[in-house]
């Protein structure tokens, strides 16, 4: 075991700063930051400020740390999804151990080439999957595999985003198809790989649908929650959120918020989709069913799979599981518990299965650089099947599986 890792931290945004607290907070002085990278210097101070140590190296070009710090065991790399393959690139072609975060990238086309550098590489990557690391659909995937409702008949999941989380969406970069890939990609390509991984078994076809047209240009409202006649009664006003807003340890989804930020939702400029429901069928004539919506009342996830020998039945916010087994009169019931972390505990365990990689060559992390493939080309097909309006096949699979795991 490495008495010290020596960690690079390339974009200094919101997952960064998770990852290094997280990383910080549990392993204390085993980590050292050891360089970080941003091209925002405002953004570097405030990191090191908070999470910096007296040798922590800055540098506002990845390439320059990249060629002057090979003494480092890993690297965290999270930019804004249109520059995953540029910053990538060099870190696969230098065989550098990485934890790259979601999405893979924004284009079908640049997912591959990161693939074909990827297959001719040495380097061993985490893909931001933390829901993978969560105790609840860790959890799931455990009742799937140990057959307590049998073979699965049916699966359907949705993700529903409140007026806090969709707020980063309708005023930040996340909201410009250009550069995130669109709602699907950004929001829900850790739902993909749920998906992926709880069926165990390659998609075959789908079908999609969605819109943009309710956060779409009003008149009488903003250009910001500060001079908005609505400030009161919107349910994206900052100037009510700060009044619920304390500066604590945990402030929730308020810690995604940039309150400098008060731009109107509906006037901003952004094009991603507001919603979208697809169905894809997996071999076997498994049907799925998946949607999205941001703008609700509040965040959540559930989930819901019938097999045939029973139904588990979720709700990520409650941690709660209902397990129905053919025969017996009553669910099961199971609270799932976890460590305090963001994404419902799989903030602290992706980390620690980060710094695993590092240290047993061993080791395979639960979500690697092939399951960020998948998740990825299967939400481009999904959009794909919502802008021609019909069903479209996979034709990818022989693509996915020539690449090494």
């Amino acid at each position: 075991m490495k008495k010290t890792v020596k960690l690079g931290f390339v974009g200094l945004g919101r997952r960064n700063t998770v990852y290094a607290k997280n990383l910080l907070g549990q392993f204390g002085k085993k980590i050292e930051i050891a360089a970080v990278c941003d091209v925002d210097e405002g953004r570097i101070r405030e990191f090191l400020s908070l999470y910096g140590g007296p040798a922590t190296a800055s540098y506002t070009d990845f390439r320059v740390l990249l060629s002057e710090r090979d003494d480092l065991d890993g690297y965290l790399v999270a930019p804004p999804n249109n520059l995953h393959e540029e910053l990538a690139v060099p870190f696969l072609e230098a065989g550098r151990t990485m934890l790259l975060e979601k999405p893979l990238a924004h284009t079908a086309k640049s997912c591959m080439r990161l693939a074909g550098v990827y297959d001719k590489s040495a380097s061993r990557v985490t893909l931001g999957f933390v829901l993978r690391y969560t105790p609840f659909y860790r959890k799931v995937k455990q009742l799937l595999d140990e057959g307590a409702i049998g073979d699965i008949k049916v699966l359907s999941a949705d993700e529903v985003v409140g007026p806090v989380l969709s707020s980063v969406f309708f005023r930040t970069w996340r909201g410009k198809k250009r550069i995130t890939g669109d709602l699907l990609l950004e929001k829900c390509c850790h739902d993909l790989d749920l998906i992926l991984n709880m069926l165990g078994r390659p998609p075959l076809r789908v079908a999609a649908f969605g819109a943009r047209n309710h956060y779409t240009p009003r008149e009488g409202h903003g250009p910001t929650c500060e001079k908005c006649a609505h400030n009161e009664s919107c349910a994206f006003s900052t100037v009510l959120w700060k009044r619920q807003y304390s500066r604590g340890e945990d402030n929730g989804e308020f810690e995604y918020v940039d309150f400098d930020d008060d731009t109107c939702v509906y006037n901003a400029d952004h094009d991603v989709a507001d919603r979208q429901s697809q169905i894809i069928e997996f071999e076997g004539n498994i049907p799925v069913m998946f949607n999205v919506t941001l703008g609700g009342p509040d965040t959540r996830r559930t989930i819901d799979i019938v097999g045939t020998g029973g139904r588990i039945v979720g709700d990520f916010r409650e941690n709660r599981l209902l397990v129905y087994r053919a025969g017996e009169p009553s669910p099961e019931e199971i609270r799932i518990h976890h460590e305090k972390s963001g994404h419902g505990g799989g903030d602290s365990v992706i980390v620690r299965s980060f710094i695993q990689s590092i240290e047993d060559a061993d080791y395979r992390p639960e979500a690697g650089f092939k399951d960020g493939l998948k998740s990825a080309l299967l939400a481009f097909a999904c959009d794909r099947a919502r802008d021609e309006g019909r069903v479209i096949p996979i034709d990818y699979l022989d693509e996915i599986e020539s690449i090494r795991d």
